[in-house]
């Protein structure tokens, strides 16, 4: 899929946050869905999408002017190399199939599209996803690059699969959730910060669609620049900024000292190739990813 990057720090609007995986009890969730949304809302999230397994959650009369709740579905069609099934996962769909083993994962990503939904690739290290299968599916908008519940069985990052994808030239973008199911403390660990005019559902999907956002677990980004020779970049306090690219071609920087902490940078680029990204880590590990810039 050729996305079109809309820089969010060079766009207009305001920035809004929301947490894109999460399941009720309409699925294995713990909590209700009016459960599930007013924790969000009082979290301080300005929206959430309800993304239980297999069906969409009927989430009319959870939404306000100050908070959207977005349907969608998590569905599980096809089987990888180890046997697992790939999770397909979509905002903005209010219906969709059941799918099993024997729907193949493209046909979901397409069907699911067509519906209006943003569709994304969830936790691809935990499903032992290679980098030959995410290479073969096309459509998709991103992948999560860093799912909190699946941190508990240490996969919880897939910056790796987002480098191979990206290495090769292939534009997807990297979301951070929580996927909470209300059990071992995973709500509130992974959100997108996106920018968009309005908190309306079109507006809210469509700057996702376009990159208009960046995953976080803590750190905000404020701005980045990428120049011919140098990117720029500012944030809040953080204990490293990192440049990173196709193989060691990236560059950092790192702060002074934890009494010292870094609020910008200015990274040569003279070395990158492909692609850079941008990752903001704070004393307590948290990091913040920028989208990636194609050169």
């Amino acid at each position: 899929m050729e996305n079109t990057f809309r820089d969010p720090f060079r766009s207009p609007g305001r920035w809004y946050r929301g947490n894109l995986h999460m399941h009720t009890t309409a699925s294995d969730g713990l909590r209700s869905p009016e459960e599930a949304a007013a924790w969000y809302r009082a979290q301080g999230y300005d929206f959430v999408a309800v993304t239980d397994h297999r069906a969409c959650t009927p989430v009319e009369g959870l939404s306000s002017p100050e908070f959207l709740v977005l349907s969608g579905i998590e569905a599980h069609p096809g089987q990888n190399e180890v046997g697992e099934p790939y999770h397909v996962v979509a905002a903005g769909v209010t219906s969709a199939r059941r799918y099993t083993r024997d729907d193949p994962p493209q046909a979901a990503i397409d069907e699911l599209r067509a519906a209006g939904g943003l569709v994304w690739l969830g936790h691809p290290h935990w499903l032992g996803s290679t980098l030959g299968e995410l290479m073969a599916l096309e459509g998709y908008a991103g992948i999560e690059v860093y799912n909190s519940t699946c941190l508990r069985f240490a996969k919880g990052y897939s910056t790796v699969h987002w480098d191979d994808l990206l290495a090769r030239g292939r534009l997807v973008w990297g979301l951070a959730v929580d996927d909470t199911h209300w059990a071992g403390g995973d709500p509130g660990r992974g959100w997108v910060m996106v920018k968009a005019p309005e908190l309306a559902p079109q507006a809210i999907l469509s700057a996702l669609a376009a990159g208009s956002f960046y995953a976080s677990q803590g750190p905000e980004i404020y701005d980045v620049q990428v120049g011919p020779e140098e990117v720029y970049v500012r944030c809040s306090p953080v204990a490293s900024i990192t440049c990173v690219s196709v193989s060691g071609s990236g560059r950092y920087a790192l702060a002074e000292g934890p009494d010292r902490p870094l609020t910008e940078a200015t990274i040569s680029r003279r070395s990158a190739r492909v692609y850079v990204r941008i990752e903001c880590t704070d004393a307590a590990g948290r990091t913040a990813w920028s989208q990636p810039y194609l050169l």
